[in-house]
């Protein structure tokens, strides 16, 4: 029952977890140039897709899967935006992009990559580009002798290409209104995963607490209705036993008295003190525990010596 408690209340964690990511983490698109653009593609065509291009793009993936994406990009172009702001560089996966895109902004001080001739082509092939000289592939295709890249400046007024805003204000410095909506939902959510925490907390450590002896076990008094306890006194062994069968070496982690918790293979064991004749040994120390077929609970020994006996 302790043990299904716990997973409940973990399971519960981690659900208060995944519902208060941001929605920027939780929708972000990663991968190669085609499984991003194929993320992005999947709402353009019920409301429009801002993309920033505040750090490079690369143009690589599958040519094929590359081709197969942007016809369906440019199906709904017109709810693409893409924003380059000052002193980014788009690289050539980034450039793609802006093609593709219907609304471009770029900052004066951006750098927007030449495409190689190839890619130029293959964005034609798509349908990206009309071809006529002088469309906005040729203008970002290479340049012999010229730099690698073109600024901003260089392509504002071009094709549709926007200046992007170097100023911008916004109206939630004088906002006084108070809390919004998400901020109480983001508080409540926070409160809900505290209490599961603490939930979580005190429900493990009620199970590692060693359970109270029985005062009058053995006596004829009266029985305690602490069963489980009961049981390991009684099946404790009265004189020093070695184990039966195979062992394995673990670390002890919590006090064995009698029962506690034991460390294997990085993995946390509930496990009794099985050797009356010795006190448990100290967390940290070494113990040689068995698995009896009957019980999930491990019976530790003292380490036996790797000599000869």
């Amino acid at each position: 029952m302790r043990r299904f408690l716990c997973l409940f209340l973990l399971l519960g964690c981690l659900g208060v977890l995944a519902a208060a990511v941001p929605a920027s983490a939780a929708d972000s698109c990663e991968g190669t140039f085609a499984q991003r653009l194929r993320c992005w593609a999947q709402g353009m065509g019920d409301h429009t897709v801002a993309v920033t291009l505040d750090r490079k793009l690369a143009f690589n993936g599958d040519q094929a899967d590359r081709a197969a994406v942007a016809a369906t990009v440019l199906k709904h172009r017109h709810n693409l935006e893409v924003r380059v702001p000052a002193g980014a560089t788009t690289d050539q996966g980034g450039t793609a992009l802006l093609v593709l895109a219907g609304h471009r902004l770029v900052h004066p001080d951006a750098r927007v990559t030449r495409l190689t001739q190839a890619q130029v082509t293959e964005l034609r092939n798509a349908g990206a580009c009309s071809p006529r000289p002088g469309d906005l592939c040729a203008v970002v295709g290479p340049k012999a002798g010229g730099p690698g890249y073109l600024t901003g400046r260089d392509l504002i007024g071009f094709e549709g290409i926007a200046a992007l805003p170097q100023t911008e204000y916004s109206l939630a410095a004088q906002d006084d209104s108070g809390l919004g909506l998400k901020d109480w939902l983001l508080i409540g959510m926070t409160a809900l995963l505290a209490l599961l925490l603490a939930g979580f907390v005190l429900a493990v450590r009620r199970s590692s607490t060693p359970q109270p002896a029985l005062a009058g076990a053995g006596t004829g008094h009266h029985r305690s209705a602490d069963e489980p306890t009961v049981r390991v006194r009684a099946a404790a062994p009265r004189h020093a036993r070695r184990p039966t069968g195979p062992t394995s070496t673990a670390v002890v982690r919590t006090d064995l008295h009698p029962q506690g918790y034991v460390e294997l293979d990085r993995v946390l064991y509930r496990a009794t003190w099985a050797d009356p004749s010795r006190p448990p040994p100290a967390p940290g120390a070494k113990v040689d525990v068995t698995h009896p077929r009957d019980t999930d609970l491990l019976h530790a020994y003292p380490p036996q010596p790797t000599g000869p006996a």
